[in-house]
């Protein structure tokens, strides 16, 4: 089963997909205009999971194989269309483990993080009013976050920074009414909702998440001290000495990739 990107199906190994309604999906499976717009010509750069409450407890329900009964994101949906706020968010994961996608994620952005818009994916995990989150929500989006990685060029890394109850400074800065939500430009990876903005909390998208997606092999990076940009300035320096002419800034762009599949390398962390 497979999720729209820049006009082809990706497949998402294990995992059963919806697509959206502009490629033989529901009706319903579909983006508001006023949620969504065409994608700026930039390069897509990050991954943002939410959950649909935000809640903290978030309890992971193990029992019955930890999968709910599904059939969420028609009602997300309707939410989201029905909304006077502009947001959104190009999938959702329900309880079932079921992936929804609204839009082709490449091709539009939706209004789910502010300042990353432009250059990320949104990514819904269903929560349930109790706080719970089921483990196959999790497991599916750790499997979404696979496949968008490989299709989008992003290497498969993550914000292990320990949560202060505040975001990335490199994605937000200042307080209250002069708050300024940047989105982190130089910020390369899948991030929770709440390393993006100060205007939500540790359960969006809750801590389970971080721990799958380093079960799952994710290269985890203490963002807000830049660690990422400090080994990237590695990792681009051992291909400069292979032949290739990269700045060395740390961000793990379009030219840097490029480079680590010239040198034959299959992912941004093999690099030494």
């Amino acid at each position: 089963m497979s999720i729209p990107v820049n006009g082809r199906l990706v497949e998402v190994p294990g995992v059963v997909t919806v697509p959206p309604a502009a490629f033989g999906g529901p009706r319903w499976a579909k983006l508001s205009d006023a949620d969504h717009r065409v994608r700026p010509k930039l390069w897509i750069r990050q991954i943002i999971i939410h959950s649909t409450r935000g809640q903290w407890p978030q309890p992971i329900v193990e029992a019955g194989g930890g999968k709910g009964s599904g059939g969420q994101a028609q009602h997300v949906a309707d939410v989201w269309a029905t909304d006077p706020a502009h947001s959104a968010a190009q999938i959702l994961v329900d309880a079932a483990g079921v992936v929804t996608s609204f839009c082709d994620v490449g091709l539009f952005m939706a209004y789910h993080a502010e300042g990353s818009n432009p250059w990320s994916v949104g990514i819904e995990m269903h929560q349930r009013e109790d706080g719970c989150v089921f483990r196959s929500t999790i497991d599916a989006t750790v499997k979404t976050c696979i496949a968008l990685c490989a299709a989008l060029d992003i290497p498969f890394q993550y914000n292990a920074a320990p949560y202060h109850n505040a975001p990335l400074h490199r994605m937000e800065q200042g307080e209250r009414a002069m708050r300024h939500n940047i989105g982190g430009p130089d910020c390369v990876g899948i991030f929770g909702h709440r390393d993006n903005t100060s205007e939500r909390g540790r359960g969006d998208p809750g801590d389970a998440i971080y721990s799958a997606l380093e079960a799952a092999g994710a290269d985890g990076f203490d963002f807000e001290h830049s660690d990422d940009l400090r080994a990237g300035i590695q990792r681009q320096a051992a291909l400069n000495a292979r032949g290739e002419s990269l700045k060395l800034d740390g961000i793990c762009g379009p030219a840097s990739m490029a480079a680590m599949r010239r040198q034959g390398f299959a992912s941004w962390r093999d690099i030494r």
